[in-house]
């Protein structure tokens, strides 16, 4: 079987897609959480892609960072891997151990949280679009304050 060079250049660029390793890098995002006043509890962090799913238990990736230990000055940091792309970020301080935010009986928090771009929570969850944030192939570094 005879293959013309346009066909041959052609497999070649395929089969490039599914050499391991030829994807995009993970690029890494450090997150550094402030106002962390209570030395106890877990820090939950969540990634997540669209605002469908903003503050729900489906994320792109999470993390959890144990605060004892962790926290110097008020401030914990950690770092996670994200391949190039658009995200938002909430972080929530779970003091009892129940892995989600508690609130009163009108839906103000009682524990600490907060979200990339430090989203702000007026009357209302913070919204999907105002965390949002951008990941290229140079490391990215947020800042999150704690509320």
């Amino acid at each position: 079987m005879r293959y013309l060079p346009s066909t041959v250049l052609l497999l070649a660029l395929v089969s490039m897609a599914f050499v391991p390793g030829a994807e995009a890098a993970d690029t890494p995002v450090r997150v550094v959480v402030t106002n962390v006043v209570k030395r106890e509890g877990v820090l939950l962090a969540g990634v997540y892609t669209k605002p469908e799913t903003w503050l729900s238990g489906t994320t792109v990736a999470s993390k959890d960072v144990p605060v004892a230990g962790n926290v110097r000055d008020g401030t914990v940091t950690f770092e996670m891997l994200l391949p190039p792309g658009s995200y938002a970020l909430s972080v929530l301080q779970d003091l009892n151990g129940n892995r989600k935010l508690d609130t009163n009986f009108i839906g103000i928090p009682k524990e600490p949280s907060g979200s990339s771009n430090d989203a702000k929570a007026t009357f209302s969850a913070p919204k999907f679009r105002d965390a949002v944030f951008t990941v290229g192939g140079q490391p990215v570094e947020l800042r999150i304050r704690l509320n």
